[in-house]
Formats: C-alpha cells, sequence, structure tokens
C-alpha cells in the first residue's frame, strides 16, 4: 500500500505539472490543442488522487484524512474538481493554471507528511467523522478557488471566456459556506459525543468558529454597493488566509485535537 501510495502520489505530481505547462501556454487561446491536453493531463492528476483516496479508504474503512498528507491530498482533491467544474461549466480555462499551480505546492508539502494508513483513536471512530472531515475540505476547496478568482479579478485578468468570474466566486463562497456549516453542525455534534460538551475552549474549534463569522460577515455585505469590486475581492482573499491559518498554522504551531503528521 506505501509503494503504490507513493507511486500514484509522484504520477499525479507529474500531469499536474504537465497541466500547469500546457495551461499556463494555452488558457488565452480558445480552441487552443494546448488548452485540450492541458485539460486532459489534469483530469488525468485529478482521477488518480482521487482513484488513491478510495482505494486507501477500502483498505481501511473510514475516510483516510487524518494527517498532513492525506488532508493536502484531500484538499487537492477539492480545489482541481471545483476547477475542472468551471472549465466545464463556463469555460474558465484560464483558472486552470493558478488552481494547478497551487496544488502543486500542496503535493509537495503533501511529500513530506507520513504516507503510511493507521487506524483511528477512539475520539475520531464516529460517523460523525465522515461528514465532518468531507464537508470541511469541501468548503476549504472552494474558498481557495474563489480567492484565485478575487486575484485575477484584483489584477484585471479574465477567468473565464465568458466573463462569468463574479459568478463563479459566488457559489464558492455560497457552496463553501454551506459545505462549512454543515461541518461545524457535524462538529459540534462530534464534541458532544467525545467530550459532553457542544463547545470546548479548544483552539481548532474557536479559530474555526472565527472563520465561520468571517465568512457569515462576507455572505452579509457581498452584495452592499461600496463592497462591490476590489473590497470583495481582498475580503475572499484575506479569508483563504485565515483559512490556511485555521487549517494549516494551528496544527502546526499549537497542539490540538486535529494533529498533522
Amino acid at each position: 500500500m506505501l509503494e503504490l501510495t507513493r507511486n500514484v502520489h509522484y504520477a499525479a505530481l507529474i500531469f499536474f505539472s504537465i497541466a500547469f505547462v500546457l495551461c499556463a501556454i494555452g488558457a488565452p487561446t480558445e480552441g487552443s490543442p494546448f488548452r485540450i491536453w492541458g485539460r486532459r493531463s489534469a483530469n488525468i492528476g485529478f482521477i488518480l488522487i482521487t482513484g488513491l483516496l478510495i482505494h486507501r479508504w477500502n483498505a481501511v474503512g473510514f475516510l483516510p484524512v487524518t494527517g498532513l498528507f492525506s488532508t493536502l491530498h484531500f484538499l487537492s482533491i477539492w480545489m482541481v474538481g471545483a476547477t475542472l467544474y468551471f472549465t466545464w461549466r463556463y469555460q474558465a480555462f484560464r483558472l486552470l493554471p493558478a488552481t494547478l499551480a497551487l496544488v502543486i505546492l500542496a503535493l509537495l508539502k503533501a511529500s513530506g507528511g507520513d504516507m503510511a494508513l493507521k487506524p483511528l483513536t477512539p475520539a475520531l471512530d464516529t460517523p460523525l467523522f465522515l461528514l465532518h472531515v468531507s464537508t470541511s475540505f469541501a468548503a476549504y476547496g472552494l474558498f481557495a478557488v474563489g480567492a484565485l478568482i478575487s486575484f485575477y479579478r484584483l489584477l484585471g485578468l479574465s477567468a473565464s471566456d465568458y466573463g462569468h468570474e463574479r459568478r463563479m466566486l459566488d457559489e464558492c463562497i455560497y457552496l463553501g459556506y454551506v459545505f462549512f456549516s454543515w461541518c461545524m453542525i457535524a462538529g459540534s455534534l462530534w464534541a458532544y459525543l467525545a467530550w459532553g460538551s457542544y463547545w470546548t475552549w479548544r483552539i481548532k474549534g474557536l479559530w474555526s468558529t472565527i472563520l465561520w463569522f468571517y465568512y457569515s460577515g462576507v455572505l452579509h455585505i457581498r452584495n452592499r454597493g461600496r463592497w462591490q469590486g476590489w473590497p470583495l475581492d481582498l475580503l475572499t482573499i484575506a479569508g483563504f488566509a485565515l483559512v490556511l491559518f485555521t487549517f494549516l498554522g494551528l496544527g502546526l504551531l499549537f497542539e490540538t485535537s486535529h494533529p498533522l503528521n
């Protein structure tokens, strides 16, 4: 299993790197063969990491997202999946190079994590684990793609042939917020079963709550006139910075109940 994981991991890195180069060359040109082969390479990389997740899941009987390697792989699945969806629906080929660059960085960082599968600790061994973890990383992935779209908008670049950057941004924020709300609900129920309380002052839960309130505020003001354009884009980018701190920073800086290996 370990050898298979390592081989698929590096194969996915190769295909994503090829896709990045091809998309960077051909993304601005509608109908370019670089676009076609770039997306195909990205699709292959997406299939590889998704297939690896399913295989590892089947091997251990639970969603294997408990360490740095597994979490970054899972986050990459959501980022690539969302962007490939946008390329299909909105012809957002110009967004692919940025997403692929972020995914390549994530997978390179994942290379330093423990690839071995380990059993769940008793506190994690609950059906709520699947709901909590899957929805949280779905939200993180969508918030990441939303931040990339906002970055394009700040630079005056087009991410979609149809000019649907705002529509894509709305989908990322709305769907990400829905997923993260479910993550918070499942997390509170999980906390009750594990520690006898829906809320504890554990640092991960505290910062996750701050993150939820932050995006609640973004949703509240996003259609107000003075927040249109660059203010909303800056808020979205800052939101993803908060995501990175909540996801990676806390696990690396503090001892939490959500360890990164």
